[in-house]
Order: C-alpha cells, then sequence, then structure tokens
C-alpha cells in the first residue's frame, strides 16, 4: 500500500470507529432488554446470555436477559413489537414466527410488519431419526418402510405446527408415505418413546438427539434441509437424497421493533455478526445445537419470507390452529 492509500484507509478506519462508537452513545436507554420468550436453560435461553455478554461490550451498557415465555412464545415477542423503536428492547426468536399468521387466528402482532430483523444467530437443524433397532436406513427405506407397515408410520415432534412437525406432513405428501402425528408437550418424553419402539419415527432438532445418535441409540436417517450440518456432519439432507426444496431448520435471529432506525439496525447487525462470526465462540454455539450464522438483516428478511411462504400452504392444508 502507498504512503497516500495508507493517509487514506487510516482516517477512514478512524471514523469507521467514532461512527460505531456515536451509534452505541445514540442509544437513548441505560440498558438494553433482551427478551427471549421461551423459560430459562434453553438453548435459546444460553444463546440470549452468549450474545448479552459480548453486546454489554460493544453497546457499553448493561445488557439485561429477560425471559418471558408463553403462547408458544407470542407473549415476549408481542411485547416486542410494541415496545419502543429505539433499540433498547431486543428480541430473541425463530423465523417460525413467519409463519404463525396462518396457525393462529389471533396474533397481538404481525411477524412481518410489527418486527424489522437485525440478523441472524444461528440454525437447529431438523433431524429425522429412529430407534436403532429399526429397518429404516435412510429417507428412502423409510418412505417404503412407511407404506408396507399396515396403518403406516407414527412419529413424534417437540411441538405440533412447529417446522418439524410440518415436514414429516410434507415429506409425506411428496412421496406417499404414511406417517401421523402423535403429540406430545415436550420433546423428552417424545424421545424416550421413540427409543422404547412406542414411536416409529421422531423430527427433532439435532442438537437434541446428537448425543443419543452418537451412543447408538438412535439412528440418523436425514437432516431436512438442503445443505449439511457442522452438528451432523455426517448425515446427508432430504435434497442429497431425492427431496429438494425442503428446509426444516430454525433460523434464530435478533429482532428490534419495526420503526427502529436504519442506522441503529446497522450498527447492531454490524456488532452481531462480530459475536456469531467470531471464531472463538463457534464451539459454545455448536454446543447448544445451532450451526452459527453471522448474517445481515437484509438476509434475515428474506428468510423471514420465504419461511412464511414455504409452509403457509401446507399449515393451509392440515387446518392446522395453535390457539
Amino acid at each position: 500500500m502507498t504512503r497516500a492509500a495508507t493517509a487514506i484507509a487510516v482516517p477512514i478506519a478512524v471514523l469507521c470507529f467514532l461512527s460505531s462508537a456515536a451509534a452505541a452513545q445514540d442509544l437513548p436507554c441505560t440498558q438494553i432488554r433482551l427478551i427471549t420468550p421461551y423459560p430459562a436453560g434453553g438453548a435459546t435461553d444460553v444463546s440470549s446470555r452468549l450474545i448479552a455478554e459480548r453486546f454489554e461490550i460493544a453497546l457499553k451498557r448493561p445488557v439485561i436477559v429477560e425471559n418471558r415465555a408463553g403462547a408458544t412464545g407470542n407473549i415476549g415477542t408481542a411485547l416486542v413489537a410494541n415496545a419502543a423503536a429505539d433499540g433498547c428492547t431486543l428480541l430473541n426468536n425463530a423465523a417460525v414466527i413467519a409463519t404463525f399468521t396462518s396457525s393462529f387466528t389471533k396474533l397481538p402482532y404481525d411477524p412481518i410488519k410489527d418486527l424489522t430483523p437485525i440478523g441472524g444467530i444461528g440454525i437447529t437443524p431438523t433431524l429425522l431419526v429412529t430407534a436403532s433397532t429399526n429397518p429404516p436406513t435412510d429417507l428412502k427405506s423409510l418412505i417404503e418402510w412407511s407404506k408396507s407397515k399396515p396403518g403406516g408410520l407414527n412419529f413424534s415432534t417437540a411441538g405440533y405446527g412447529l417446522l418439524q412437525h410440518l415436514a414429516v406432513e410434507e415429506i409425506g405428501a411428496r412421496s406417499g408415505g404414511k406417517f401421523t402425528h402423535v403429540a406430545y408437550r415436550g420433546g423428552s418424553q417424545a424421545v424416550t418413546d421413540l427409543i422404547s419402539g412406542r414411536i416409529d419415527l421422531g423430527s427433532f432438532s439435532a442438537g437434541s438427539v446428537i448425543n443419543l445418535v452418537k451412543d447408538g441409540k438412535l439412528k440418523p436417517l436425514a437432516l431436512i434441509s438442503g445443505k449439511r450440518s457442522e452438528l451432523v456432519p455426517n448425515v446427508p439432507t432430504t435434497t442429497e437424497q431425492g427431496m429438494p426444496g425442503l428446509d426444516a431448520g430454525v433460523h434464530f435471529m435478533l429482532f428490534a421493533p419495526s420503526k427502529t432506525p436504519k442506522t441503529t439496525i446497522n450498527f447492531l447487525s454490524g456488532e452481531l455478526r462480530k459475536i456469531v462470526g467470531d471464531p472463538a465462540l463457534k464451539d459454545r454455539f455448536i454446543k447448544i445445537g445451532y450451526d452459527p450464522t453471522p448474517t445481515s438483516s437484509e438476509d434475515m428478511v428474506a428468510v423471514m419470507r420465504k419461511t412464511g411462504e414455504q409452509w403457509a400452504p401446507v399449515i393451509k392444508r392440515l387446518n392446522i390452529r395453535l390457539d
């Protein structure tokens, strides 16, 4: 680099630093609230605390994680959607809320109009699993097994009407496979019944069953995605196995109220990308079942729209109602 170029580059770097510092100072609050609309201790809560820990340094003020669980996450989500649009109240939630306009008859917010994505946090990929003693070894043999068994197969998920459920229904519709959902209140009992053979198939976040796969208690059949996951790198995707266009990975991201100034969104997005993309934190994200996604606000807007458009027809066909 020439002396002249260096002379120009240094002031630009200084200006960028001063701009970021100014953006942090412009936030009209002494602390940031990071709303997590699920109970403490889960993966979403852990990721919120990891982000809060680093955000405090960048924003130069405390970042308080508040757990506002209930109503499939809608209580905490509505709180942020209706909060002051000043960058002081943020939300950690997933793109699946874009489907809620189809599955809830009364929703206290519009996930597209009332919230603005700041950037990506991570994807929790969805894994199809069965008991290790069951015959199928891949997607094709799973579908064949479902057709050969009287009444088809029953399957469990961690939540009725969520992506893990919708994806299996869509696999059945596309392939002619026979699958009947058995609703559980949570994933723990569903996994227990899957291992014992009471349930034929499970559709779960990869992070929640990966240790059971490693222990040989469950057999992975397919990742419902277009690309492989670092969590289970040896498991082929549904796309690789002849069923493209399915993605049941749950994209978690940070949101702000929709009227938050663009300069604030850009500043927060840049700081979030530094955190999520930090190689030193990668193992911590993977440990809670996330493939980290250091992406922009614009990228996450596109993910939100695609998620809503992809799954709305499935929800309508199945007449799913979550309220």
